[in-house]
Order: structure tokens, then sequence, then C-alpha cells
């Protein structure tokens, strides 16, 4: 069967104009207004089966806003939403063209379909049910945090300059340097702009030597590591070469204790945010064994497991002569 196609999708000249003169004018409308100018304003049209079509700025628009926050940011000018009419107008006659082929009416695309439709009505419906009965008060958010304050303890931590190194010798020729005056953090940008550090501890390409802070519990490879920092005063620096084994590998280091930050109790204010999500995850969880209860009991609800069969007994291999 011919197919009769006409596609005349005004970008450039008239209604991208006419969509300039409108959003100059945008300050002074209502958003009602802007929506019902857009509306008005035809940005594309085309003829398909004899059947004629059309989009508006405010379809054109409305299928932007629907792309991911990232992709928006990259049709805010006339020529970009221009490009991307381009593409909504490609789609929407592949569409019409798989419609053609009857590719709508394929069984295993109506079952996926009802699939999915089921699967927005159960989200819609944990919308209202669950996640609008939910309900907390500051007062519950600060009596979770006094009763558990342990769980809000910011463990003690600990910032040291380390070069890490596995060549013995070099790290011996280093440490000389540095207690001889040279500074370690100089020391360190040398080794890394010649690739000497090796992959450990303040081995770092921006900031080369600084650990950054570390806990205890950083990294159970480079315990001795941490523990030797952690025992270290501000401002030490060890005066013989470190020597730790990680693995199968043997590791020499020189570090100096920049910081040391003690184990302190967070503040309210500060793990607010993490309470309220603790707080309705296990409100939620609560609620939503109530609604099953409840839809349930509304089912009259039955269950037979004994009627379910047992899975049959594998069958013992006869003995070999």
């Amino acid at each position: 069967m011919k197919k009769t196609l006409s596609v005349c999708a005004i970008i450039a000249a008239a209604c991208l104009m006419a969509w300039q003169f409108v959003q100059s004018e945008h300050h002074e409308q209502s958003a009602a207004d802007i929506a019902q100018m857009d509306s008005q304003i035809i940005v594309a049209e085309y003829r398909w089966n004899g059947e004629h079509h059309q989009i508006s700025l405010a379809d054109l628009n409305a299928a932007i806003a629907e792309l991911p926050v990232y992709r928006q940011q990259n049709y805010e000018s006339r020529a970009d939403k221009a490009e991307y009419l381009e593409e909504l107008i490609e789609e929407k006659l592949k569409i019409l063209r798989a419609a053609d082929e009857g590719f709508d009416k394929l069984p295993e695309h109506l079952k996926k379909l009802e699939e999915y439709t089921h699967q927005l009505m159960i989200e819609k419906l944990t919308e209202e049910e669950v996640d609008a009965k939910i309900t907390y008060t500051d007062e519950e958010l600060m009596a979770r945090y006094q009763e558990n304050p342990s769980e809000y303890i910011e463990q003690a931590k600990v910032r040291a300059t380390c070069i890490t190194l596995d060549d013995e010798d070099l790290a011996n020729e280093t440490l000389d340097a540095i207690l001889a005056g040279k500074d370690i953090v100089e020391s360190a940008k040398e080794l890394s702009i010649v690739g000497k550090l090796a992959n450990g501890p303040g081995t770092n390409r921006d900031e080369p030597g600084n650990t950054f802070l570390f806990s205890v519990a950083s990294s159970a490879q480079w315990e001795e590591f941490i523990n030797a920092a952690f025992a270290q005063e501000i401002g030490e620096t060890t005066d013989t070469v470190f020597e730790t084994e990680v693995g199968e590998k043997t590791f020499y280091l020189i570090f100096r204790k920049e910081e040391h930050h003690p184990e302190r109790q967070k503040g309210f204010a500060e793990v607010k945010d993490d309470i309220q999500r603790e707080v309705e995850r296990n409100k939620k969880r609560v609620r939503i064994n109530e609604w099953v209860e409840e839809i349930s009991a509304r089912g009259k609800l039955q269950t037979f497991p004994e009627n379910i069969p047992a899975p049959p007994e594998p069958e013992e291999a006869e003995p070999e002569e």
C-alpha cells in the first residue's frame, strides 16, 4: 500500500522566530498564558496516510522536559531546540511506520506493555498507601538520635605526608636527604614527577605525598602503617625507613604526621538527614506489613502449601558388577 508522507518542519525561520518573540515577553506573562501561547505555535507538521499531525512549541518543550536533566541542558538555545525537533520528528515517524507494520499489536509487545502497566499501577498504589501515609516529627528524629548516640560517632582520623617506595636503596637515600633538611613534600613531588612512587599511601598525582584523612579501619592491607601514623606526634617524621609487607610485596615508607582529629560525637544537625531516611525506611516497612494484612483480609486470602507436590526423588544408580 502506497504511503503518503508530507513533512514540513518549521524549524529555522518563522516559528522559532515567533518562539523567540514569545520568550522575550515571558516575564510579563503568567505560566498559564505562556503555556497557552506555546500550544498555538506550530513548529512542525506532517501527513501520514492522509492524517494530519502537528507538533507545537509546547509539545517540543514537554518532550525536552522529559529528558534526563543532564540532557535538558543541551537544548536551551533556539538552535539546540531546533536540532532536537528534528530528532523528535524522526522518532514520531518511525513509530507511525512501525504501527503500519502491526508491531504495536505483537503479542510479546502487548504482554510487556501489560506487565509495565501493572508495575506502574503498583508503584502508584504504593505511593498512596505507604509513602503518603508515613509521617514523623523532628521530635521523633531527635529521640532516635538521643537513644542511639553510639551510631553517630565520627572515628578518629589522621592525615600524613607519606612517600611510598618499592626500592630500599632509594628509600634510604630519600630519608637521608630529608633528615639533612630537605622538605618531605618536595621529595614526594620530585619522586612523583620521575615516576618513582610506588602504589600506596601518598601516591597522589595531584598532591604527591598527601594521604588525606584516614581512620584506623581505612585499610586492612596498610594496617601497620596506619597504626604507626596514629602513634606519631603531629609534625613527627619517621627517623628510619618504615618497612611493611603488603601481600607478597615489600614497601618502604617515609612519613610525617600532619593532622590528628580525635573521635567525636556528631551533632544532630549533621546526621538529621541520615536519621530521617532510617526512620522513613522503618516506618515504610511497618506500613507495608500492615497494608499486606489489610488487602489479604479484604481478599479473604487462603493458601494451601500442602497442595504443592514434592519434587521427585532422584533415582539411585545401580551398582556396577
